[in-house]
C-alpha cells in the first residue's frame, strides 16, 4: 500500500514528484523518497523517514535551475508491509550493484524464498523489504539481457501484486510494470507522467492510459511503448478523462475530514437524483441469495444493505468480510449475486473475494467511488460509481454515506424488479430519501453544539457503542471512526449482546454511547425500547451514558448524562443521519488530543495488499 509517481519530460522533475507524492500520501506516509536522474544520466537517491513534508525539507536548495535540474525521476510514499518505517526500508531501493533504482506498490508473497535464493548466491539484502529483492533479481538478469527482458523474466518469478517504476543509470527511460496494483500513464506536451492513481496524473493532463496486468511500458520524454507479457509491442487506446486542477485544496476547512463531512448532503442529493442502476444487466428475479463482500467501513455499509434487501426485496442476504470470504471454500453459485463494495476500487481483499465468487459461477456487481479502478474493470457494466468525488482524508465519511444511500436505492431497485414492494411503499421510501440531504445539512449546522458536548469525553481511553437493528452497523462505524482518528479503544456491539460479555468491562471509566431512534411501527418501537433498556443496564454499572436520539424524544431527558440530538427522522432511514454526529465525535476528540486527523498513524486509504 504505497504511492508511486514518476516523470520523464522537459520540466523540473523534483517539483512534479513532490506534488504527486502529496496527492498520493493517503496511500501511505511512513517514509518517502525520490530517485532523480541528472543530465549525465547519473541517479541520486533522496529518502526520509516520515511524511512527504520531511522529504520536502531535505530537498530545499536541491538543483532547481531549469538547465541543471533533473527532468527524469521516480518517487514513492510508503505504508510498511515488509520492515519497519525507517530510511533503510524507504523507497526507492537500489540493486546490489547500485545501478538500478526501483519503487514498488504491492506485496510479493514468495519474497522469503526469493531472498533465500539470492543469499545462496552471496547477495545480501540491506533492507527488510520485498522491493529490494526485486531489484536484485532484475540486476542478475541484466547481466545477459536488456532491462525490458530482465524485467519480464523477473516478473515471472514473482507471486503477488506489484506496480513497479524503474530507473537504470545511463538510460533516459523509465520502465514500468503492473500486476494487480494500479498504474496510470499520462501523456502531455511536456512529457509523460506515471502514478498509482489517475487523479495524480490528471492534475497535469487529461490523456491517460491504464496499464493492464502483465504489461510493461518504456517511458521516454517524447514517447511511450507498451509491451504485453510476451514482449510484443502493442497499440494502446489513450483515454480522455476529466482533468482536475488539484486534489489538495481544503477550502475554508482546517482538515480534509471536516470538508468531506460538509460535502455529504450534496453527494447524497446527487445520488438520489441520478442513480437508477439502469446499467445492471442481472435479472434479479433469478437470484436466490445475495452476498455482500467488503472491508472496514464498506463492510458496515453492507450490513445496513443486508437489512434493507431482506426487508424490501425478501431475498436472503449475507455480508462477508472479504478477507474471510477467501479463507474458506465458497458455496456461491449461479443463483447467487455477489456485490463488492470498495471506496477505492482497489481493495485487494475485496477484489480477491470477487474473483473467487465469479470463478464459482456467481453473478457479480460492485459499488465504488472510482471509475478507473480494478473493481470497475472486473464488474463492468454491472457497477455503480458513486459521485462522491475525491476523498482525501484516510477515514471515510462521504464515501461511506454514498455507499449507504446507494444500498438503499439498490435494495428498492431489487424489490421493484422482483415485485416485492408496492408502488405506494416505493414512492413513500423515495420521498423519505429525498428529505435526507436537508436533514443532513441541519445536523452539520449543529457541529459547535456537538463539539461542546463531545469534548467532555476526550480524556477517556475506552468506549462502548451500542444499537440494534438498522443502526447496529452505525454503532460499529462510530467505534471504528473513534479508533481510527483518536487511537482510543472503542468497540461496537448489538445492544442486546452487551450483557453476554462486554458488560464485564463497564465502570465509571468506560463511556457507553447508544443510538436509539424511535419509530412509528410496532417493530421500530420495540427496537427503540429494548435499546434504551440495554443502555440503562450499562448506566447501572456507573458508565457515563451518551445517547443519540431524535429531537422529539423527551422521555430520556433525565436518564442519560449526555443527549446528542438529531432532527426527527424515521428509524429505517436514520443511519444516514445518525452517523454524522459520530463522525464529529471522532473528529473533535482527535483534534482535541492533537492527533493527525487526515492521516492517522498506521493507516492507508487504499488497501492494495491482502
Amino acid at each position: 500500500m504505497c504511492g508511486i509517481v514518476a516523470y520523464n519530460g522537459t520540466k523540473v522533475a523534483k517539483e512534479i514528484l513532490l506534488t504527486g507524492l502529496k496527492s498520493l500520501e493517503y496511500r501511505g506516509y511512513d517514509s518517502a523518497g525520490l530517485a532523480l536522474m541528472d543530465k549525465d544520466l547519473k541517479v541520486e537517491l533522496i529518502k526520509t523517514e516520515g511524511k512527504v513534508h520531511e522529504l520536502e525539507k531535505v530537498l530545499v536548495g536541491h538543483a532547481t535551475q531549469e538547465s541543471l535540474a533533473p527532468k527524469i525521476g521516480i518517487g514513492h510514499t510508503r505504508w510498511a508491509t515488509h520492515g519497519e518505517a525507517n530510511i533503510t526500508n524507504a523507497h526507492p531501493h537500489q540493486d546490489f550493484k547500485k545501478k538500478l533504482s526501483i519503487v514498488h506498490n504491492g506485496i510479493i508473497k514468495n519474497y522469503f524464498e526469493l531472498k533465500q535464493g539470492l543469499e545462496e548466491r552471496g547477495i545480501q539484502a540491506k533492507s527488510e523489504t520485498d522491493t529490494e529483492i526485486i531489484s536484485n533479481l532484475i540486476s542478475l538478469e541484466l547481466e545477459n539481457s536488456s532491462l525490458l527482458e530482465a524485467l519480464q523474466s523477473t516478473t515471472k518469478k514473482l507471486d503477488g501484486s506489484f506496480a513497479l517504476a524503474i530507473l537504470l543509470e545511463g538510460s533516459d527511460e523509465i520502465i514500468a510494470a503492473k500486476q494487480q496494483s494500479p498504474m496510470v500513464i499520462g501523456f502531455a506536451e511536456d512529457g509523460h507522467y506515471l502514478a498509482s492513481d489517475s487523479n495524480t496524473v490528471l492534475q497535469y493532463t487529461n490523456k491517460i492510459y491504464k496499464l493492464q496486468d502483465g504489461e510493461i511500458a518504456i517511458i521516454k520524454n517524447n514517447s511511450v511503448q507498451v509491451y504485453d507479457q510476451n514482449l510484443k509491442a502493442i497499440e494502446i487506446n489513450i483515454e480522455e478523462a476529466e482533468q482536475i486542477s488539484s486534489i489538495l485544496s481544503k477550502g475554508p476547512y482546517k482538515h480534509f475530514l471536516m470538508k468531506e463531512i460538509h460535502e455529504q448532503p450534496a453527494v447524497i442529493s446527487a445520488i438520489i437524483s441520478n442513480c437508477d442502476f439502469s446499467n445492471i444487466e442481472h435479472d434479479f428475479t433469478k437470484i436466490d441469495r445475495i452476498n455482500i463482500l467488503a472491508c472496514g467501513s464498506a463492510y458496515y455499509a453492507g450490513l445496513v444493505g443486508k437489512y434493507l434487501i431482506e426487508l424490501w426485496a425478501k431475498i436472503p442476504c449475507e455480508v462477508h468480510i472479504a478477507s474471510e470470504f477467501c479463507s474458506f471454500p465458497s458455496l456461491v453459485g449461479e443463483k447467487d449475486l455477489v456485490i463488492g463494495i470498495s471506496q477505492s476500487g482497489e481493495t485487494a481483499d475485496t477484489l480477491a473475494a470477487m474473483r473467487n465468487a465469479e470463478s464459482a459461477g456467481a453473478k457479480i456487481m460492485a459499488l465504488t467511488n472510482k471509475v478507473d479502478s480494478a473493481i470497475y474493470d472486473l464488474c463492468k457494466p454491472n457497477i455503480y460509481v458513486t459521485p462522491a468525488g475525491i476523498e482525501v482524508s484516510v477515514a471515510s465519511t462521504k464515501a461511506f454515506t454514498a455507499q449507504l444511500i446507494s444500498l438503499y436505492l439498490l435494495a428498492l431497485k431489487i424489490a421493484c424488479s422482483t415485485s416485492k414492494i408496492s408502488e405506494t411503499d416505493y414512492a413513500e421510501s423515495i420521498a423519505e430519501l429525498r428529505k435526507l440531504p436537508l436533514v443532513m445539512d441541519q445536523v452539520i449546522e449543529r457541529a459547535e453544539t456537538y463539539r461542546e458536548q463531545m469534548l467532555k469525553y476526550s480524556a477517556y481511553r475506552d468506549f462502548l457503542f451500542l444499537s440494534r437493528g438498522v443502526n447496529y452497523p452505525i454503532a460499529l462505524e462510530g467505534a471504528l471512526k473513534l479508533k481510527e482518528l483518536s487511537y482510543i479503544h472503542a468497540t461496537g456491539y448489538p445492544a442486546g449482546e452487551m450483557k453476554h460479555g462486554p458488560i464485564a468491562i463497564l465502570d465509571q471509566s468506560v463511556p457507553v454511547l447508544t443510538i436509539a431512534i424511535n419509530g412509528k411501527s410496532a417493530l421500530e418501537q420495540m427496537v427503540y425500547k429494548k435499546t434504551l433498556s440495554n443502555a440503562e443496564e450499562a448506566r447501572a454499572r456507573k458508565s457515563p451514558s451518551i445517547l443519540i436520539t431524535n429531537d422529539s424524544n423527551h422521555d430520556v431527558d433525565n436518564i442519560f448524562d449526555e443527549i446528542i440530538r438529531i432532527p426527527n427522522v424515521s428509524q429505517l432511514f436514520s443511519p444516514l443521519i445518525a452517523v454524522i454526529p459520530l463522525q464529529f465525535l471522532a473528529y473533535f476528540i482527535a483534534e482535541d488530543l492533537g492527533k493527525d486527523v487526515d492521516q492517522p498513524r498506521n493507516l492507508a486509504k487504499s488497501v492494495t495488499v491482502e
